[in-house]
């Protein structure tokens, strides 16, 4: 029987304890070390006093402490990570077997002044003590010991000795990519098996040749008119600057003159734009980053057709703008708060600039040391080591082919793998469990009506980044075309074969994002149905949603119950009061209102998962987000394998309120209020939902977006939305509801759904057409000893128990 296990306790009060936020623990400090603390803050004075130096509890934007305690960590050694103190400060780093550090074996890190570092040796296995201190004089005030744990099977990371490394450096170009002998291979591949993908690059290439190039833009305006004049930048310059690096790449394999020549062209232009002025990152990010992700690589490839002027002129403009990256990390400062959207891609750009003039510009080692520490420690700021990702599979696709650039780059310049970083290893398992190449589409995020097909690109480079066969399922079923740009090239490798997911076990939490995702046959779209939910820490913050406690259900490659709305541009009316509003999710509303959008405050929880042979289980909560509307939202699912998912909603408010159960569809929902049975059709998927509580309830459905988006008529289609809302207002309240997902020619074959009301319990019981019971119960008394329903007990809080018609039991789910 596999297991896998995380729970929380029963009905929460009204105040959640962030899960991502670091809190005292008194059982850490002993007296000699409060004495010491104290008599330096004395001698500070009472304005230090005030505020902690050291173990200070890290803001909901702040990268908590790292490693956590008594974690395993899977790497060594570990990143290691703290809330820095003022700016300047100086820090002392201490690894320790004793939490006393008095070991002579002590490791001392002084003078740092980052609140991250990683040590260039490996820690062997066993229990470790780590602290950190700010020294104040000739004094250093140490917190207290964090206990973690190198298993035996830690992977081999210390940090590089750039000392060792730089010297062997490529020297001749290209640096980037496809260093010396490394070139000659992909030359082969390009005239062999990669020979039409090459060849399309060629011809595409050549259709550009001469084209007019987009000038540069004026300043941003300011007010509405904001928004529609950045996508028009983007849209104008990314293009063009796209083909510069093409036409460059193009160059590099065939030697064709003219597309070198071309993408020299481009390198002139776009380098001409004053990199102080309206194309300064300062001014506005995008054509500042895009000018330099591709007028980098394509300097490199073009190196000996540029001009010594050429060249002055360029490398000159990409320095400054270099070094407004870098000004822009170090301002967050980026490992320590790296929550800002865009410059989760400057470490990537900054270590790509480092690469290519690290034997010319002596800062470039500094920024090469700074780019890859970024990457070792906070890297990425919207998911942990289990490789989730809070904005989505969209967004996740793109930074994640920014992010694997400098990987591959640096991997190929230095041989240094940031490939071994837990994230690296697992996120990929995030796109296939919750974006698989045949579903419809793609929550939870910014982007969610993009194909899943198009993270088949980014899949394959992370295939071969970590010789996985299941991320090399994911390109070769998502059709993804290889060879034909730099990415692919880098990870091109035809010798690794694809293995099917359906190997893989069906559940999978993200708990880091709080995501929960259930399968039936992963990999196999003809008998596959998947339910994802979302209760994440980070809330709706950035490219997230308000969608705490949503839910998706897909089915044989259709989408059933879906998250709506479109992403015109970010903070257009549309993308504001309808896609990440509680009102395009599969969620719940409080008197007409969802939860609130865009703040670190408004979170939710994943508080339980379980996956035990025939069931699995999740569990969020999710009042927090509501802004004092709730108390309490706690939403349970139960899957009852194949395909029958039962959900409890567990509702308390303040004040009496009417809630609003929501669900959306592509097509409209057919509604039988006499029995509270709503039918969703998508064929060859449908679903049969039993809204079995509240007993009274009002049902209303639209096809309209409020407000509709912001895009061409073509670009969109209307989607269904259906609310059933409570009739009289309550402090409290219960939704309990079957959803049975089946093809469309199946319904005779469904089991018959019954509500069962037990002591302290209410549950459901499911009589399949071979006679085979599973009940389904969810405890109600939080203070029962033990719950009855069914004619079954237990003392725990949910629990499942299925039994084959001569009522020998089958399969149970207990969560206590």
């Amino acid at each position: 029987m596999s297991r896998t296990r995380s729970s929380n306790c029963l009905f929460p009060k009204p105040a959640f304890p962030r899960p991502r936020t670091a809190r005292w623990n008194s059982a850490f400090w002993d007296a000699s070390v409060i004495g010491v603390l104290l008599s330096l803050l004395m001698a500070l004075g009472s304005s230090a006093a005030d505020t902690p130096l050291v173990d200070v509890p890290p803001s909901p934007r702040q990268k908590p402490y790292s490693p956590a305690d008594n974690q395993v960590v899977e790497v060594t050694p570990p990143p290691f990570l703290w809330v820095p103190s003022e700016p300047g400060s100086t820090y002392v780093l201490q690894i320790c077997r004793s939490s006393s550090f008095d070991d002579a074996e002590t490791k001392t890190f002084d003078g740092l002044k980052r609140s991250a570092f990683v040590p260039s040796q490996p820690l062997a296995a066993g229990s470790w003590y780590w602290r950190y201190g700010v020294q104040i004089d000739e004094n250093t005030i140490f917190g207290r010991p964090r206990p973690f744990v190198v298993p035996e099977d830690a992977r081999p990371m210390p940090f590089p000795n750039w000392d060792e490394i730089i010297p062997h450096a490529p020297r001749q170009r290209p640096r980037l990519f496809f260093p010396g002998q490394r070139l000659e291979q992909i030359r082969q591949w390009a005239a062999g098996d990669l020979k039409p993908m090459i060849d399309a690059l060629v011809e595409a290439c050549t259709r550009e040749i001469g084209v007019d190039l987009v000038a540069e833009p004026g300043y941003r305006p300011k007010g509405p008119e904001s928004g529609p004049w950045a996508v028009n930048v983007m849209r104008t310059t990314r293009p063009p600057m796209d083909v510069m690096e093409r036409c460059a790449l193009a160059y590099l394999l065939t030697g064709d003159q003219a597309l070198g020549q071309e993408a020299r062209r481009r390198l002139v232009h776009f380098f001409s734009w004053d990199p102080e002025g309206p194309t300064s990152f300062f001014s506005y990010t995008e054509p500042a980053m895009w000018v330099m992700m591709r007028g980098t690589r394509a300097y490199d490839w073009t190196y000996d057709l540029l001009t010594p002027d050429e060249r002055e002129m360029i490398e000159a403009n990409m320095r400054i703008r270099t070094a407004q990256f870098v000004r822009h990390l170090q301002r967050l400062p980026f490992e320590s708060n790296p929550h800002d959207s865009h410059a989760g891609r400057l470490p990537g750009f900054v270590g790509e600039s480092a690469l290519s003039f690290i034997h010319e510009w002596p800062e470039a080692r500094e920024w090469l040391d700074y780019a890859t520490l970024l990457y070792y420690t906070s890297f990425p700021a919207w998911g942990g080591d289990d490789g989730g990702w809070q904005e989505g599979p969209g967004y996740w696709s793109a930074y994640m082919q920014f992010a694997l650039h400098y990987v591959f780059a640096l991997r190929e310049a230095t041989g240094i793998d940031l490939g071994r970083k837990p994230f690296f290893r697992n996120t990929p398992y995030y796109a296939l469990y919750t974006a698989t190449p045949y579903h419809q589409h793609r929550p939870f995020g910014d982007g969610q009506t993009g194909s899943p097909r198009g993270l088949g690109h980014v899949m394959y480079a992370f295939s071969t980044l970590n010789q996985d066969p299941y991320a090399r399922w994911y390109a070769e079923a998502s059709g993804a075309r290889i060879g034909g740009d730099v990415l692919s090239l880098v990870g091109y490798d035809p010798t690794l074969k694809a293995r099917s997911p359906l190997e893989l076990p069906p559940a999978r939490r993200f708990a880091d994002v709080g995501l929960a995702s259930f399968h039936t046959a992963l990999g196999d779209q003809q008998h596959d149905i998947s339910f994802l939910m979302r209760s994440s820490p980070y809330g709706g913050v950035s490219h997230g949603h308000a969608d705490q406690n949503a839910y998706v259900i897909e089915a044989f490659g259709r989408g059933l119950a879906i998250a709506t709305g479109y992403y015109p541009w970010y903070s257009s009316p549309h993308h504001d009061q309808w896609t990440r509003a509680t009102k395009a999710k599969n969620s719940i509303l409080v008197n007409g209102h969802g939860q609130v959008a865009r703040r670190w405050e408004a979170y939710g929880q994943l508080t339980a998962f379980e996956s035990v042979d025939g069931y699995d289980y999740a569990e969020g909560e999710a009042a927090p987000a509501y802004a004092g509307r709730l108390d309490r939202f706690r939403r349970h699912v139960v899957h009852v394998r194949p395909g029958v998912f039962v959900m409890f909603d567990d509702l308390a408010a303040p004040q009496p309120a009417t809630f609003q159960w929501l669900l959306h569809a592509y097509n409209a929902i057919d509604i039988d209020q006499s029995k509270g049975v709503l039918r969703v059709e998508n064929a060859p998927a449908a679903m049969d939902v039993h809204l079995l509580l509240p007993a009274e309830i009002e049902f209303s459905q639209t096809d309209q977006y409020d407000p509709p988006p912001e895009l061409p008529a073509d670009q969109w289609r209307n989607t269904w939305h259906l609310t059933a809302s409570t009739t009289r207002p309550q402090t409290s309240q219960q939704f309990l509801s079957v959803m049975l997902v089946h093809r469309t020619d199946e319904s005779p074959e469904l089991p018959t759904v019954q509500l069962v009301d037990g002591t302290g319990a209410m549950g459901v019981r499911l009589t399949a057409s071979d006679g085979a019971i599973d009940t389904v119960v969810f405890r109600t008394d939080p203070d029962a000893e033990q719950i009855v329903c069914d004619g079954l007990t237990s003392t725990g809080r949910v629990f499942a128990v299925g039994k084959d018609a001569t009522g020998r039991s089958t399969r149970r789910l207990e969560i206590p």
